[in-house]
C-alpha cells in the first residue's frame, strides 16, 4: 500500500472515531491541484480555515487564529483532537459568560435546558481529549514555546510558578545532579516543541 493510501485510511479511521463522538468532519476531493483531499469542519465548530492532504501524505493547514503549518499524520491527529476539544470548551465558557452577563453577575442558576447544552459541550470536549494517547504532547502557545526554546542546559524556568505549571503540563521535569537543581525537557516536551516549530503566523 502506498504511503498516501495509508494516510487516507488513517484519516478515514480518525474522522470515523470523531464522528462517533458527534463531531462530523468531512473528507472531500481537494479544490487544489497539488493536493489529494481536503478536510472540512463540522457545522457547529470552527477548527481549520483550510486543511488539505498532499500527495506525499503530509497535511497543510490554516486555523482561525492566523496560524498555519505542515505536519505528518501523527501531529495532525493530536492537533485536530486538541483544537476541536478546546473549541467546545470555549463555546461552553462563552455560554456561561453570556448567562452571567444577563444576570448582572448574580449567582443565578442556568435554566435546565441551557445547563444541559453547556454540559453536553464540556462532556464532548472531555471525550475527545480521552482519545489522545498518554505520550501525546500538548499544543504549546507562543509564550510556552518561547520559554522552552530559551531554556539553557542546567537552567531553571523562572518564576517558580511557570516551572511548576509546565511540569504539570508534562513538558518539563525537575532534575538533580550533585548539588545542582535544574529543569529539563521531557520526551513529551521535546515532541511538543517540535510540533510548535512547525507552526507559523500568517
Amino acid at each position: 500500500m502506498l504511503k498516501i493510501e495509508k494516510t487516507l485510511q488513517s484519516v478515514r479511521d480518525l474522522l470515523d472515531r470523531l464522528g462517533k463522538e458527534g463531531v462530523e468532519f468531512a473528507l472531500t476531493e481537494s479544490e487544489y491541484s497539488d493536493c489529494i483531499a481536503d478536510i472540512r469542519d463540522p457545522n457547529e465548530v470552527y477548527v481549520f480555515l483550510e486543511c488539505s492532504i498532499r500527495p506525499n501524505g503530509t497535511f497543510i493547514w490554516r486555523d482561525y487564529d492566523n496560524h498555519k503549518g505542515v505536519c505528518d499524520f501523527d501531529e495532525f491527529r493530536v492537533r485536530i483532537i486538541t483544537l476541536t476539544a478546546d473549541e467546545y470548551l470555549d463555546k461552553a465558557k462563552d455560554k456561561r459568560k453570556q448567562w452571567a452577563s444577563l444576570c448582572d453577575g448574580t449567582d443565578t442558576p442556568m435554566p435546565d435546558s441551557l445547563a444541559a447544552v453547556v454540559s453536553d459541550m464540556e462532556d464532548k470536549a472531555n471525550r475527545l481529549k480521552a482519545l489522545l494517547e498518554p505520550d501525546d504532547p500538548p499544543l504549546l502557545d507562543g509564550r510556552d514555546t518561547a520559554i522552552l526554546k530559551e531554556l539553557k542546559p542546567y537552567g531553571v524556568v523562572k518564576p517558580a510558578e511557570e516551572s511548576q505549571r509546565l511540569r504539570e503540563l508534562g513538558v518539563l521535569e525537575r532534575r538533580y545532579y550533585l548539588d545542582q537543581v535544574f529543569d529539563a525537557l521531557t520526551d513529551k516536551g521535546e515532541k511538543a516543541l517540535e510540533f510548535a516549530l512547525h507552526v507559523r503566523r500568517v
